[in-house]
């Protein structure tokens, strides 16, 4: 799996913007990580979303992170590898591996003498922060074969799961971070059935699979919502837009399980503000990705509609980026056709009932805090429900967008 023999040939590519507060992202693999240049396509969604990005990827063909087998081109025993991570000082390291050595699930692994899997990956790990100490890994939890693997699974998302858990076990000693590329590919399954992940050789990626890659590698490392950066990497919008949900969605939603959540700071949001989590000892805080707090503290007062997240630095100086939160004060909508809007009960835990003037052409979200899209609909009439007993307990945001204008309304869920 992950070979293709015209790619046993060395490649590097290297990507370099040199401006201040660049993310420096060093991706090893194989032709997993090459097949339509999976690492260029983050590269697209960062030009679009205005982040300084750059990049260098090693993706050799049919390389794995410990083969015995493969001697000093395994990347662990590889000089070419180490140096490549003395190269700069990265902020993260992309490390995919072959997937094969993944799908035995629970907590299986290839015997040592196959296959050096956890000990590859912590030496690698070991070495990169070693080099940067503010340095993450990224754990590559891909997918294997369309229709599964004789013995293990008889489809791919049957080898995701198994790929996914055996990954978790292994970051209980690595303790970095899992990007859940095999789950939004699970998801799409649903989502999407009729564009297909996988390419001709039911193996490697399509565009579109490695697109939707792209795109969870770059949530997992931005934490913004990637449905609005506007990058289509050659695929058509509406499945390109649709697969950036996908992996925001997913990530978000496994933010604790990849262990994510461990590398960042916390926002709570507050009446007027938003409080960062301590224990570090300077704060910038942003809105809609503008400057509006520089003075270090960890809270900030919130006095229009928008999305906040904080960069906080430790002691070491370190820095990490929040998961972008988004918040609206209560009923800024100024429409006469809301001036009799009603929606109740709140809080609520099963429907929530929205009864407006008049029927209206236009939009319903449900997102919660982070902005994520729980719901979307167009408007069905003027009296209407919105079912919330599958979502966790927490603050959410109702938003009616029509040509008339925008209402917001904070909801509870018990």
């Amino acid at each position: 799996m992950g070979k293709i023999a015209c790619f046993f040939c060395l490649l590097v590519s290297l990507k370099i913007n040199a401006q201040n507060d660049t993310t420096r992202v060093l991706f090893i693999g194989n032709s997993f990580t090459y097949v339509n240049n999976m690492p260029d396509l983050v590269q697209g969604l960062a030009d679009a979303a205005h982040l300084p990005f750059k990049f260098v990827m090693y993706a050799p063909g049919g390389i794995s992170v410990g083969d015995t087998a493969q001697g000093t081109s395994a990347h662990m025993n590889n000089p070419i590898v180490f140096n490549l991570i003395r190269s700069d000082n990265w902020d993260f390291v992309c490390l995919q591996d072959n997937q094969g050595r993944f799908i035995y699930g629970n907590c299986h692994f290839p015997d040592t003498n196959v296959s050096k899997v956890v000990r590859g990956h912590l030496k690698i790990r070991d070495s990169v922060e070693m080099n940067h100490p503010c340095a993450h890994m990224l754990w590559f939890a891909g997918w294997g074969p369309k229709n599964g693997y004789p013995g293990y699974a008889s489809t791919g998302s049957g080898l995701i799961d198994n790929i996914y858990d055996d990954y978790m076990c292994m970051n209980n000693t690595a303790n970095e971070i899992i990007s859940p590329i095999g789950k939004a590919w699970e998801r799409e399954l649903t989502i999407l059935p009729l564009v297909d992940l996988w390419g001709s050789d039911l193996t490697h990626p399509s565009l579109e699979g490695a697109y939707l890659t792209a795109s969870v590698i770059f949530t997992s490392i931005f934490r913004i919502n990637t449905e609005k950066v506007q990058f289509y990497g050659g695929i058509d919008t509406v499945t390109a837009t649709t697969l950036r949900r996908i992996a925001y969605q997913t990530v978000m939603d496994s933010i604790v399980t990849t262990n994510l959540s461990h590398f960042l700071p916390d926002i709570t949001v507050n009446s007027g503000s938003l409080s960062a989590s301590t224990g570090y000892i300077n704060y910038r805080w942003y809105q809609n990705d503008t400057l509006i707090d520089s003075s270090g503290v960890n809270t900030v007062s919130v006095a229009t509609n928008g999305c906040y997240y904080v960069i906080a630095t430790d002691s070491n100086g370190c820095s990490s980026r929040s998961v972008e939160k988004c918040t609206f004060p209560e009923n800024i909508g100024s429409l006469t056709l809301f001036d009799t809007i009603n929606i109740f009960p709140i809080p609520a835990d099963n429907l929530i009932n929205i009864d407006m003037k008049r029927k209206v052409s236009g939009k319903i979200q449900l997102t919660d805090e982070t902005g994520r899209i729980i719901n979307e609909f167009e408007i069905p009439s003027n009296h209407f429900q919105i079912p919330i007993q599958e979502i966790p307990v927490g603050v959410y945001f109702i938003t009616i967008r029509t040509s008339e204008g925008n209402f917001h309304q904070k909801i509870t869920k018990l």
